[in-house]
């Protein structure tokens, strides 16, 4: 049986591993402190033309809807918002990283990447909803919380066709088949990967305890927008995650932790919130478009 310790070691060992780029580093940087400068961000990213490209391309996307044409990063960054701009930038930098690199025939990466970018703008939208302090984190750990399922399906794809395979025939989760395939699960190789890249500590915890939001510790609010957001994607099929089963949200463990810390949140009408995702879906394509091409 394939170990954590054996799909790290292959992962760090073959040196495929996208990394976040320095631009991605320092805009992360700039836009963590509350007191970050537009301009010092703005210059950031005109540091990397290929970077500036595509935030000027999603900026002027349907989606944001932006009065005239956006033709420059300053006017990007004034209008959308630092965090939208890191938003922007680290989806292009990890769509486009992973997608110049890892691929074949193992899974449907399109769909996979179409769903990680519907939990990223519905993790934000519940975020927005519920006025949460999480600083638009929410975003960024949506994206990223399967990103660990890239590293199984590259490294060990004849493993990972196991899980898909018992996914789909034994009415498992995607988390279950690939501990009783491989000993380990996408979110703890997600982990992994994300304090690899050297991110923010709840960035970190939402993206390895999305499924199970009440061992995040001091993340457990992040990591439960996030596990949400995932089962809303699913319900709405947007993409595909690995696993055709059924969304229960009774069930889902992070009710529980978002009804303690936001009582408020026992009030979201669920129904009515899966309705109005249908723009979200558009979104996400959009996004994933933006982010791939070049």
């Amino acid at each position: 049986m394939v170990t954590f310790d054996d799909v790290v070691a292959k992962a760090a060992a073959s040196g495929e591993i996208p990394a976040l780029g320095p631009t991605v580093s320092e805009v992360l940087r700039l836009t963590g402190d509350q007191g970050a400068d537009f301009r010092a961000v703005s210059r950031a990213v005109e540091r990397d033309p290929a970077l500036a490209a595509r935030v000027l391309k999603v900026a002027n996307s349907p989606y944001f809807g932006l009065r005239g044409e956006v033709a420059s990063v300053d006017r990007a960054v004034a209008l959308l918002g630092l965090g939208e701009v890191r938003n922007i930038a680290v989806s292009v930098s990890v769509i486009g990283g992973f997608s110049a690199r890892f691929g074949g025939e193992t899974f449907d990466w399109t769909r996979f990447w179409e769903h990680s970018a519907g939990c990223a703008l519905i993790a934000r939208c519940l975020g927005r909803l519920l006025r949460l302090p999480t600083g638009g984190e929410e975003y960024v750990a949506g994206l990223l919380h399967d990103v660990g399922k890239i590293l199984l399906g590259h490294h060990f794809p004849e493993e990972f066709r196991r899980v898909l395979a018992l996914a789909a025939q034994g009415g498992l989760t995607m988390e279950e088949a690939e501990v009783r395939v491989c000993g380990t699960d996408h979110g703890r190789l997600g982990l992994w990967l994300a304090e690899r890249w050297g991110l923010p500590a709840a960035l970190a915890a939402a993206v390895g305890w999305h499924h199970h939001p009440e061992r995040a510790g001091d993340h457990e609010l992040l990591a439960s927008i996030v596990h949400l957001a995932d089962l809303f994607a699913k319900a709405k099929a947007i993409g595909f995650g690995g696993d055709g089963l059924a969304v229960c949200f009774a069930d889902a463990p992070a009710w529980a932790v978002l009804r303690r810390i936001r009582p408020e949140f026992a009030e979201l009408d669920v129904e009515r919130f899966t309705f109005e995702l249908d723009r979200e879906v558009d979104a996400a394509r959009d996004l994933l478009r933006a982010a791939r091409s070049s």
